[in-house]
């Protein structure tokens, strides 16, 4: 009997190492990742169709889940982890405000590989922010008079409440709860222009979530037009699986479904970047296995290289002109990769930073090209903040002497945005000004060059 309870315990271990084995496996093929990926992007479309006049807004992530979606925002998981609740003014996401109260409301993008229903950045991370602004503004027309604002909070009950969602446990939301007031206080304090954000917010911020698991596709679309608040509708596109395995169809076809799928793109798309999967995106989602997905991803990248080569080749003469784009009157300029094609790109600017491993021979070795040999995704993080004071370093003079200066990575939409506004913020002031004495913000005084 002992003997028997024996074998079966071992039979059982083994099946959950074999389950958990093969959904590794599985996770990183790049077949089921584009496949769940499609069939997370079916339904952002169908909740993106229910409100159409909202922008949708990706959070920062490998496919944004939609070709049609026009801003990002970066809204951090860590900030609502339990005990490390924050409102992160590094990543205050203020251009977010502008859109919201243009559109009246926006779509929020995101997913979790972590097996829960919503990310924290959606159930915890976004709520905060949303209360602290709230609990900001209401302070601030507190503390002004009322012959001296334009009150709009008159205009509709103003909601300082932090909304959490029910997978939030009571205990958590209480202690979050307690800590919005002093959030608030140091939003007030961080010199953000509370007084103009409070004469255009009319209405209080409000997180609403929609998963695929809610029955808002089913129903009969709500009007947030006249409702007294501008909502925030967090989509986690993702399904929720269990540690079992879950097979999905796309018409015949079979495939593994992995939730998040569209995150760590490092560790899975074999080069392929969204704009790659968009353009070929029928043809990648017409292949029957793994062996198929990933000749056909090999020859699109292949292909894609082979084209940016002959760029180089061709191209000398000038490089387009949307492949890079001026910050403010600042002469520093964010580029992909091919704003950075030599020699071309030397008739627009006289500094070049590369954020990338990758670099045009004909760049070296010349002193006024620095490369930052930066990885893309979450290992070039930190390698990124070690970088950074190299290029502070090295475009301090061409600074002052008011020389045009480019920063790109491979997109120009990551690591060159990171490395810029490290520069932007120790060089300029608040109104864009060059500033005579840089900033060293580990010391937090201004240093003498």
């Amino acid at each position: 009997m002992v003997a028997s309870k024996l074998y079966l315990h071992e039979e059982f271990t083994k099946d959950i190492y074999s389950t958990s084995d093969q959904l590794r496996k599985d996770s990183k093929n790049i077949y089921n990742r584009l496949m769940s990926i499609n069939e997370d992007a079916m339904f952002v479309n169908k909740v993106a169709e229910l409100w159409p006049l909202y922008p949708l807004i990706a959070k920062q992530s490998y496919l944004n889940y939609n070709k049609a979606h026009r801003h990002s925002v970066y809204f951090k998981s860590t900030d609502g982890h339990i005990g490390k609740w924050s409102f992160n003014l590094r990543r205050l996401n203020a251009h977010l405000l502008g859109v919201i109260i243009e559109n009246g409301g926006c779509i929020i993008v995101d997913s979790t590989q972590s097996g829960k229903k919503f990310p924290d950045a959606l159930s915890k991370t976004i709520p905060i922010w949303c209360a602290t602004i709230n609990n900001a503004i209401q302070q601030f027309r507190q503390n002004v008079s009322k012959s001296a604002t334009d009150d709009k909070s008159q205009t509709c009950e103003w909601d300082v409440e932090f909304h959490s969602l029910s997978v939030v446990s009571k205990s958590e939301s209480d202690q979050i709860r307690k800590l919005i007031p002093q959030f608030a206080k140091r939003f007030l304090n961080s010199g953000f222009d509370i007084a103009e954000l409070s004469s255009k917010l009319s209405k209080p911020l409000r997180p609403l979530r929609i998963s695929p698991d809610s029955n808002i596709l089913n129903d009969d679309t709500v009007n947030y037009t006249d409702a007294p608040f501008y909502p925030l509708i967090c989509v986690s596109a993702s399904k929720t699986i269990s540690t079992k395995m879950e097979y999905h169809y796309s018409g015949t076809t079979k495939y593994s479904y992995v939730q998040g799928a569209a995150d760590d793109q490092e560790t899975w798309a074999m080069g392929l970047t969204p704009t790659l999967f968009w353009e070929h995106r029928d043809r990648l989602l017409q292949t029957r296995d793994a062996a198929e997905c990933e000749r056909i991803v090999k020859d699109i990248v292949d292909a894609q290289s082979q084209m940016e080569q002959s760029f180089h080749l061709y191209a000398i003469h000038d490089i387009l002109p949307d492949s890079y784009h001026f910050i403010g009157n600042t002469n520093i300029a964010i580029g992909n990769r091919m704003s950075g094609c030599p020699p071309a790109c030397w008739n627009h600017f006289d500094y070049i930073v590369n954020c990338t491993p990758q670099e045009f021979n004909e760049c070296l070795p010349q002193k006024n090209y620095l490369l930052l040999p930066i990885p893309e995704g979450k290992k070039g993080q930190h390698i990124l903040y070690n970088m950074l004071p190299k290029a502070i370093d090295f475009l301090s003079e061409p600074l002052k002497g008011g020389r045009k200066i480019l920063i790109h990575c491979n997109q120009g939409v990551d690591r060159s945005v990171g490395i810029a506004l490290g520069v932007i913020v120790t060089f300029f002031d608040d109104e864009g000004n060059l500033m005579e004495e840089r900033v060293d913000h580990k010391g937090g005084e201004h240093n003498n060059e």
